[in-house]
């Protein structure tokens, strides 16, 4: 018997894209009134704290940064260069969205559970994914793709890495 293992790891992607979206729509809804948020771009920064919570962005020339926290107990920073564009957004406390873009690379973290840590790095025209959910860590970058712990998904289009990482399931290419 032959066992179709990119199938299964293809199921295993889209129940994870699936969870992952609903995840992101049922806690933005939830806390969109109390959010922190950053913006910046050509050669601008900006920092806010507020309560235990805070929010970073810095932009070098022709890039911008955004970042988001939803939580007041957690960290949300971006940073951008060289017409990069950075976007981290943190929903949930004790949580950190660290997103760095340069040379037109396109970034995006998100934390959605608690105790989560999610760091994205892209660069020249790639764009990284990485999210982290309830106690999970996502990082994706110039060396890859790492996912551990709890829920962690991550992508990076320079270096064709993915991994999804949820209880049994533990993707990796």
């Amino acid at each position: 018997m032959r066992i179709n293992k990119f199938g299964a790891r293809a199921a295993a992607l889209v129940i994870g894209g699936t969870s992952l979206a609903w995840m992101i729509g049922l806690a933005g809804g939830a806390t969109a009134g109390a959010a922190t948020t950053c913006a910046a771009s050509d050669g601008h920064q900006i920092q806010r704290i507020i309560g235990n919570g805070g929010c970073g962005a810095k932009a070098g020339p022709g890039s911008s940064a955004q970042s988001e926290d939803t939580s007041n107990q957690g960290t949300a920073i971006a940073v951008a260069d060289k017409g990069g564009n950075a976007n981290a957004r943190n929903l949930q406390p004790g949580s950190s969205a660290l997103a760095g873009a340069t040379t037109r690379g396109n970034s995006y973290s998100v934390t959605t559970g608690p105790k989560a840590f999610s760091l994205a790095q892209a660069r020249q025209g790639g764009t990284t994914i990485a999210i982290g959910g309830w106690g999970g860590q996502a990082i994706a970058g110039a060396a890859g793709t790492v996912c551990q712990g709890g829920f962690a998904t991550a992508y990076d289009s320079t270096t064709g890495k993915a991994c999804l990482h949820s209880g049994s399931i533990d993707f990796r290419n």
